[in-house]
Formats: structure tokens, sequence, C-alpha cells
């Protein structure tokens, strides 16, 4: 965590979970999780299918793009489903 503290991260995703199973800080289930949340104030975005926007940035050799992302208002909810966009 300090490593993506140092860099600044908005916005923390990947194609699986970010935590080991089962922790290895005694009482805490996903401390990844918790940190990300709560002390860097960052979203998470589970389960990204990344493979079409890796193919996309080696054919335009570009590694950096702007994610849209637009979660659906669900009342009293705590995550939703969204449609996201790369813009190179």
């Amino acid at each position: 965590m300090p490593w993506i503290k140092a860099r600044n991260v908005a916005v923390l995703g990947s194609d699986l979970a970010m935590d080991a199973m089962p922790s290895n800080i005694e009482g805490v289930s996903m401390p990844v999780h918790i940190l990300t949340l709560v002390a860097l104030g960052a979203p998470i975005l589970d389960n990204l299918d990344l493979a079409a926007i890796a193919k996309a940035a080696a054919e335009k050799k570009r590694w950096t793009f702007l994610l849209t992302a637009s979660p659906l208002p669900v009342e009293g909810g705590t995550g939703s489903p969204f449609n996201p966009i790369a813009t190179f």
C-alpha cells in the first residue's frame, strides 16, 4: 500500500481479488480493500475484463488513457456495474 500511496493512485482495479486469502494480518480479512477505500479514499473496480484494453493499448503503443466510468445510481448500494470507456 505504501507503493500505491506514493504514486497517488486514484482508482484501484483488477480482474481478480487484490487481497491474499487468507490475510496474513490477524483480525483483518481484506486489508488492501479496507486501506484502498478508507485510508486512500479510492474506489475499487472489481472483476475487470482487461483483454480488450490491453490489445488496444498494444496496437496503439500507448499505455495511458482516460477511463470514464459512470456507475448506476443504486439507492443504498455500495457498488454498481458500469460501462467503461477508454479514451486514448
